[in-house]
């Protein structure tokens, strides 16, 4: 559903609900410069409204809380 480097973007945001989810991709959006990083949270937003609450609630956003914890040891 979701890539890597999508889950690990979508951490830097609000995922309490997809709804909170594409609320806070949006209004970052409009103080975000990179074109690349516009596009890739656009994408995120498609993809969010795409999917079910259900859905979106069985993504598990601390999948990678492990890697990250090992690469600061």
């Amino acid at each position: 559903m979701f890539t890597v480097e999508e889950i690990t973007l979508l951490r830097a945001f609000d995922t309490s609900t997809r709804r909170t989810a594409v609320l806070s991709l949006m209004n970052e959006m409009g103080m975000m410069e990179d074109m690349e990083l516009i596009s890739q949270c656009l994408s995120m937003v498609k993809k969010l409204e795409s999917i079910t609450d259900t859905e979106f609630y069985a993504v598990d956003f601390t999948v990678y809380d492990e890697d990250e914890e090992d690469e600061h040891e």
